[in-house]
This record gives C-alpha cells, sequence and structure tokens, in this order.
C-alpha cells in the first residue's frame, strides 16, 4: 500500500511539473490578478480593455459544510484551497460531499456593467453574492436524500450589486459521481462581452449540430440510395451521435433549450455518446480503408468502446464516471494510429487518403484541446474547437465524396465495358446466327422456285418460314438492345398510310389462312392517308400487334382500326386499335404484358411460344414517338390494344416519295440485269452458294472474291458496276478493302457502286460502312425481293 501511495504522489509530481512547464508557456508575460487567501484586489484593473479576469486561486474553503453568507464571521480564519481543483482523496477529501468556497472581490469605483461568468460544477451548486443568491444548478444539500444535480453554465449580471466590494458564498456538493467540486475557475468580466460570448458559444454548438445531424443523414441517404458502401454508413451513424455530444456537452445548450431534462439521462447519454462515437469510428476506418487497417487492434477498440457503453447503460455515474479518463487516452493513442492508417492509405494512393490524413491531424489538435480543457488545465478555445470540427467533418465528407464519386466511375467504366462486350456478343451472334439463315432463307426461296411437287413445296415453305421466324426473334433481340442503349433514331420519311396497313395484313396471311379468322382494316374518314414519321417502326408496332392477335385466336375476327383524335393541328395524334375475338388475357396477367420478356403463360408446357419482347419493344417505340399503348381485355371473349402516336400530315397534294419507290419497285420485278457486271465479296462457301444462286435468278452471273483483298485486287483489275461486300473477311475486312478501293478510285477501270452485304445489323455498322465508302447496306439473310430491290434502286 505504500509503494502505491509513493508511486501515485511521484506520478502527481510528475504531473504537475508537467502542468507547470505548460502553464509557464502559456501565461502572457504581463500577468493577471489571482486569487490570494480567498481575496482578490482588481481596483486598478481596466475592465473596459474587454479582459474577462479568471477567478482562479485560492479560495476560503470549508469542507462538509454548507455555510449560510451571514454565518461565515469575517475574521474567522479558513482552509484555503486551489478553486479550479476537484476533490481528491490525495488531499484527505472525498469525492462525494459538500463543501462552502468564499471569496472577496474589491473592484475599481468606476466600472461598467459587470458580470460572473459561471462554469458548471460537480454536480451542483448555489452562489450567493453579498448574501442574496443569484444562480444554481441541481441542489447542493449535506444530505443525499435531497441532494440533485444539473450541469449548465451560466452568466449572471452583477448590476444590482453595484458596490466595490463582492462577498462571494459558494455552495458545492457532490454525491453519486467520480468527480467532485470544481474543475474550471468563475470569470468576471464586462457584461455585455460575457453575454454576447456565452451566446457565440450557443450558436457555434448549435451551427455545428445541425451541420453534423445534416451530414449524417445525408450520407445515411446515400447509403441506403447508393452503393451499400459501409464506409458511408458508418460515418453517418459516427456524424449523428457526435452531434448530440455538441450539444449535450459542455457548454450544454441542449440543457439550455430543454431545462427540465433529467441529469440521469443526459449523463449516460453523454457518456454513451462518446464511446458509439468511438465504435462508429474505428469501424469506419476499418471498411475505409482495410488492407491498411489492423483488425485485431480496430477490434479491441470497438471491444473497448462497446463495453464501456454497455457500463454507462446499466451503471449509475458513481460507476461508469470513472471510465472516461482510460478511454480517452485510449482513444487519443487510436487516433494517433489512425493517422498512420490513413498516411498509409495515401502512400498507398488509395481515393482521398490525403484528404483522411489532413483530418486526423486537424481533429487530434481537437481532442488535445479538449482533453486539457476537461483536465482544467487551459481555458477552452472554442473557435479552435469550432473550426476544428469543421474541418475535420469536411475533409471526412471529401473522403467519401472522392470514394463515391470514384466507386461512380468504376461502376460507369464497368457498365460502359459491360455494354461494349454485350454489344460485341450481339454483333457475333447476330453475324453468327445470319450467316446459316441466309443459307436456310435463301436456299429454301430458291428451292421453293423450283420444279418441286406439292408435297416437296410445303417442305421447302415450312423450312422458309422457320427461318424467317427465327430471325424475326434474333430481329427482337437486336431491336430490344438498341432501345435499351438508346441508340434507336426515328426517321421522317413520306409513306401512305394505307398501303402500309395492307402490307401488314399481307405479311400475317399466311398465318391466318390456316384458321377461320378475318383479317380486315377500318380507317376513319378524318385520318389523313399521306403522312410524314417512321413507317418503319409503326409498322413493326403493327406487326407485333396484328401476329399476337393472329396467334391467340382461332376463329372469329381480327380488325385493325385508325381514327383521328386531332382535328384541325398538324402533326396528327392518331390512335391505332388491333381488336381480336382470341382468348383474352387474365385480369391478374395484364400487368405484365409490357414486361420485357414476360409472357402471360410462361410455363415450359405453354401452348403458344414467342420471346416475350414484341410488346415491351412495342411500349418503346410507341412512347418514343410521342404517344401511349394499352389494353383492355376479357378472357375468352378477346382483347383489345390501342395505342397513340404523332405524325405529321402531308398538305401539298403530290405523290409521296416512298410511293416502302415500291411503285418502281413493282415495275422491276419483271426487269432483267443481265449486263451488270457484278462482284460479290464474301468468305463463307454457303453464302457465295445462296448469293450466286440469286443473282442468277436475275440473270446475272457474278465474280467471287474470298476475302477483302483479293476483292481490292480484282477491282482494280476489271470493270465492275457493282460490288457486294461482306464486313468481316479473313485478310482484309469489308471496311478496309472498300477504303483502299475507293483510295485508288482515279486509277480503277471503272468505278462500281459498293453494297454492304453483311450479318450485322446492330447500331452503327450502317453508318460504318457508309463513312468507309460504301453506297448501300443490306443485312442477311438476302433473298431475291431484296435483291431484286436494291439493284433497282441503283441500276
Amino acid at each position: 500500500m505504500t509503494d502505491n501511495i509513493k508511486i501515485s504522489t511521484a506520478l502527481k509530481k510528475l504531473g504537475n511539473l508537467w502542468v507547470l512547464s505548460f502553464i509557464f508557456l502559456t501565461t502572457p508575460v504581463l500577468g493577471q490578478p489571482v486569487v490570494s487567501e480567498g481575496f482578490i484586489h482588481l481596483t486598478d484593473h481596466d475592465f473596459n480593455t474587454h479582459e474577462v479576469i479568471p477567478l482562479s486561486g485560492d479560495w476560503g474553503f470549508f469542507w462538509n459544510a454548507l455555510l449560510d453568507p451571514e454565518d461565515i464571521a469575517p475574521l474567522e480564519n479558513p482552509v484555503f484551497r486551489d478553486f479550479a481543483s476537484t476533490w481528491d482523496l490525495d488531499d484527505e477529501l472525498s469525492t462525494e460531499g459538500a463543501a462552502t468556497y468564499t471569496l472577496t472581490i474589491v473592484l475599481p469605483h468606476s466600472h461598467p456593467p459587470l458580470a460572473l461568468d459561471i462554469p458548471d460544477f460537480y454536480s451542483s451548486y448555489r452562489l450567493f453574492i453579498n448574501g442574496e443568491e443569484i444562480s444554481s444548478n441541481g441542489n447542493p444539500s449535506l444530505d443525499e436524500s435531497e441532494y440533485s444535480a444539473y450541469w449548465l453554465p451560466q452568466v449572471k449580471s452583477l448590476v444590482n450589486h453595484d458596490t466595490d466590494t463582492l462577498s462571494l458564498v459558494l455552495h458545492v456538493a457532490n454525491f453519486g459521481y467520480s468527480n467532485g467540486g470544481a474543475y474550471l475557475p468563475l470569470g468576471i468580466g464586462k457584461a455585455e462581452q460575457l453575454y454576447r460570448s456565452r451566446t457565440i458559444e450557443y450558436g457555434y454548438s448549435l451551427v455545428l449540430m445541425g451541420a453534423l445531424l445534416m451530414a449524417g443523414l445525408f450520407f445515411f441517404g446515400l447509403y441506403f440510395f447508393g452503393r451499400n458502401d459501409q464506409a458511408i454508413l458508418y460515418f453517418a451513424l459516427f456524424c449523428i451521435v457526435y452531434s448530440y455530444r455538441i450539444v449535450g456537452y459542455s457548454p450544454y445548450p441542449l440543457h439550455y433549450l430543454l431545462p427540465d431534462l433529467p441529469w440521469l439521462l443526459t449523463t449516460k447519454l453523454e457518456y454513451l455518446t462518446l464511446y458509439f462515437a468511438g465504435f462508429f469510428f474505428g469501424t469506419y476506418t476499418l471498411k475505409l480503408y482495410p488492407n491498411e487497417t489492423s483488425v485485431l487492434l480496430m477490434n479491441i477498440l470497438r471491444g473497448i468502446s462497446l463495453l464501456f457503453a454497455a457500463i454507462a447503460l446499466i451503471l449509475p455515474p458513481s460507476v461508469f464516471s470513472y471510465l472516461v479518463n482510460p478511454y480517452i487516452f485510449i482513444v487519443t493513442g487510436y487516433m494517433v494510429y489512425a493517422f498512420w492508417v490513413y498516411t498509409k492509405a495515401a502512400i498507398n494512393k488509395n481515393v482521398g487518403a490525403r484528404f483522411a490524413v489532413a483530418s486526423t491531424g486537424v481533429v487530434f489538435l481537437v481532442f488535445l484541446n479538449i482533453i486539457l480543457v476537461y483536465f482544467g488545465l487551459i481555458q477552452e478555445y472554442l473557435l479552435l474547437s469550432f473550426l476544428g470540427y469543421l474541418f475535420f467533418f469536411g475533409l471526412q465528407s471529401l473522403v467519401l465524396s472522392y470514394r463515391f464519386a470514384d466507386s461512380l466511375k468504376t461502376a460507369k467504366e464497368q457498365a460502359e465495358e459491360s455494354s461494349q462486350a454485350k454489344s460485341q456478343f450481339l454483333s457475333t451472334m447476330s453475324h453468327e446466327i445470319r450467316t446459316p439463315l441466309n443459307a436456310v432463307i435463301g436456299l429454301s426461296g430458291l428451292l421453293s422456285e423450283s420444279e418441286l411437287n406439292e408435297k416437296q413445296k410445303e417442305f421447302s415453305q415450312t423450312i422458309k418460314t422457320s427461318g424467317e421466324t427465327l430471325l424475326s426473334i434474333l430481329n427482337n433481340i437486336l431491336d430490344y438492345s438498341k432501345i435499351e442503349s438508346e441508340k434507336i433514331e426515328l426517321e421522317h420519311k413520306e409513306f401512305d398510310l394505307k398501303k402500309l396497313i395492307q402490307n401488314v395484313i399481307e405479311v400475317n396471311s399466311p398465318s391466318f389462312n390456316d384458321k377461320d379468322i378475318k383479317l380486315s382494316y377500318e380507317l376513319g374518314n378524318d385520318v389523313p392517308l399521306q403522312l410524314v414519321g417512321d413507317s418503319t417502326r409503326l409498322q413493326q408496332i403493327l406487326l407485333n400487334l396484328v401476329s399476337n392477335a393472329v396467334k391467340f385466336t382461332e376463329k372469329g375476327s381480327v380488325l385493325i382500326k385508325v381514327s383521328s383524335l386531332s382535328k384541325k393541328s398538324n402533326p396528327k395524334l392518331l390512335k391505332f386499335e388491333v381488336s381480336d375475338t382470341g382468348i383474352g388475357i387474365p385480369d391478374d396477367k395484364v400487368n405484365r404484358l409490357f414486361e420485357s420478356f414476360s409472357q402471360v403463360d410462361a410455363s415450359t408446357t405453354r401452348k403458344y411460344g414467342g420471346t416475350g419482347l414484341g410488346l415491351a419493344i412495342s411500349k418503346r417505340l410507341v412512347e418514343l414517338m410521342g404517344g401511349t399503348i394499352e389494353v383492355s381485355s376479357k378472357e375468352k371473349e378477346g382483347s383489345t390494344f390501342s395505342f397513340t402516336i404523332q405524325l405529321f400530315e402531308i398538305t401539298i397534294k403530290e405523290p409521296p416519295k416512298d410511293t416502302k419507290e415500291s411503285d418502281t419497285e413493282t415495275q422491276s420485278e419483271g426487269a432483267t440485269f443481265e449486263k451488270l457486271s457484278v462482284l460479290v465479296a464474301e468468305d463463307n462457301m454457303i453464302n457465295q452458294k445462296v448469293a450466286i444462286r440469286i443473282l442468277e435468278q436475275l440473270d446475272i452471273v457474278p465474280d467471287i472474291a474470298n476475302n477483302g483483298e483479293e476483292a481490292a485486287e480484282m477491282v482494280s483489275k476489271n470493270k465492275y458496276d457493282l460490288v457486294f461486300m461482306d464486313m468481316e473477311m479473313p485478310v482484309m475486312d469489308g471496311l478496309d478493302a472498300t477504303r483502299e478501293i475507293r483510295k485508288q478510285k482515279d486509277t480503277l477501270p471503272f468505278n462500281p457502286k459498293i453494297i454492304a452485304m453483311t450479318a450485322n445489323a446492330l447500331p452503327g455498322y450502317r453508318e460504318k460502312c457508309l463513312e468507309a465508302g460504301m453506297d448501300d447496306f443490306i443485312t442477311k439473310p438476302v433473298s431475291t425481293d431484296s435483291i431484286r430491290s436494291i439493284l433497282a434502286t441503283w441500276f
């Protein structure tokens, strides 16, 4: 026991030596008046200099006595004790008990209105001046049952005590807390200055609390609606928890705003928020830079924080308040470690680590200031704490902002890479599927035109129809990809609405010929026939709707109806309706119709096939064309799909240009092109065979080039009117071959028309071909009609 006392005494002397050194280094050369033996003489002090005098020094001290002012005899010789020092066992005092402090202040004859700056005490007080009570916190008493605690610093005016001498009697009592007495001196100064300082102090605290609370809520939202980065979550929790400490700890503005809050509740919250702040900040650091942080060390800090929080929650202040001193030193050590972690992260060039290093340096100064104030070594420098907190939380916010921005950048790059990979995959898939489809559709079409018996014609037609169905599915997937990537651009071309609808019916005729269905259309009297818009997309929408109607109708009718919703305006708002008498749609499945890859019956035993993309594509196309689409249906009675789009009416009465040209195509059906010299650049032997057979149907005997290099060489030596150029070929692809041909245009025997004939049908390929110098673009699979149409366009 004796050894422990010696060690304790030695440590105390060492601590006192450090404190004296610190005070010596921070005390001005011109010293301030101090209290000596219960008196302080301020007769020579000019309070107009805005200097507040701390009433530190040796006050009169009466232990275990709460003496009324009139009970203190002027000639009594009290014990004198340093006022701003808590009750200590080494001084043969108990942390629990009560005491009376006395002080006499001698003022100058002339001075401005004065006030006292009264700190909070451990843990209750009552202050008398010249026998009159002017301020109190809680209820100091010698009887613990009558004692109550409260913490709230106050400024009290001395206007009513306009005398040269002030006799102060202070009662202080503490029961149930680890410290007793005073840890900060009272201050006396100009009333205006002290009230202004306290107002600014509360203002700083409330502004800082609001900033932290808003930052916490902002990062909460960023976490829940962002990328669920756990570092962001724990920083949000840290901000919110610490926002309470800003107003629930000295100078206690929360107690000023809500004076009826129980002391026990606020004390527990003060300690709990300290421990949880340590827990959340340690976890935040671990989540922020896991590779640079020791999981073991951070788990120790988090474990200590949770243990201390549990003790503060369950046990009384007389127990848990003893833990604050060791915890502060532990946290200080961890702040040094956090500084090292952030430094390592900066060396490793982690996102935002430089801001984290700077923030830790700033907050270390703030905590050092708080610790020194807490132990009564210095007075709190409010502006330093306020700016320090702002810089710390601001810099930490920049860390997370940079981290979030970097994650968005990474996500964007990954999305772009994914999109590029998807486009590449779709391009490859399209090319690889269209290549055999070219043979299936092309050769089956040629086969059906040859001399066959009825069964053979039926077989060849079935093969051709199946190939076209597969092509339709492929086109739907590609269209959906274009829409999803927002690469669809609407055309504005003249077209005839009546012919477009007739073409839709003609295309669907093979499907309903085998059924007892009547497919018809009805145009309102006020519906213009000559229009300008994207006829290709309109036809695609109608084809999707009509083909669905025919598919799900065994007998009855399918009707296409068009009406005008705008009488005189241009563009015209037209309403299209496709009605059927088919199986209808159950009410609980209607809401799934326009979802991608969704079908009314998605089971493996479903009767009707399809990708589930047709209606989704139609919906997106309708929206792109400025309209809406909806459905009404009754099960077993039929369905009606209706949509609106905007189209421009042609006001000048002249034959439209498109009138999908088609007349020219009709006239060209009987034309022959035997005089044309044609080169087909194609590496696939089956596609070569298809092209040769189709061109032979049109009286053309083509030459064949097996790659782009051969094509460029053959064009340089022969006169060709037309080159059908594949895009993907070995040695030299079609784009480079075209560029080579166009580069030599001045030395060629003849500059041919170059038509891309490719299985690549994704957005951008047509533009690539045209930029390379090609004249037109046709996608595989090709047919006699498509080849004839392209020849009629250019020759």
